[in-house]
């Protein structure tokens, strides 16, 4: 029979133990050293820069915000935020030093 030994994330320490689920239903680990309550491996969460890229050139194409929220299945809200953060970034290089 194969044991499998897990580390906490936190400590590194292998004295765990199986502490309940999440709410998105992944299994939790309660490590007994440092006290931490964790899921070991979580999933990546968010978008990743290939799919923002693909999104924002998309509504750079004339769609609109409601038409990208729908095709994509996104928020207009974090279309918005994405909006803002880019037009932030391409802002701040274009200006001069102040000297």
């Amino acid at each position: 029979m194969i044991k499998e030994t897990y580390e906490c994330r936190e400590c590194g320490s292998s004295n765990i133990v199986k502490n309940g689920h999440s709410a998105s239903g992944s299994q939790q680990y309660h490590c007994k050293d440092c006290g931490a309550h964790k899921v070991l491996d979580p999933e990546p969460r968010g978008y990743s820069e290939e799919e923002k890229e693909k999104i924002l050139r998309a509504y750079r194409e004339r769609g609109s915000k409601r038409a990208i929220s729908r095709i994509f299945g996104i928020s207009r809200n974090t279309l918005t935020r994405w909006l803002k953060k880019r037009t932030r970034i391409r802002f701040s290089s274009r200006r001069a030093p102040a000297c």
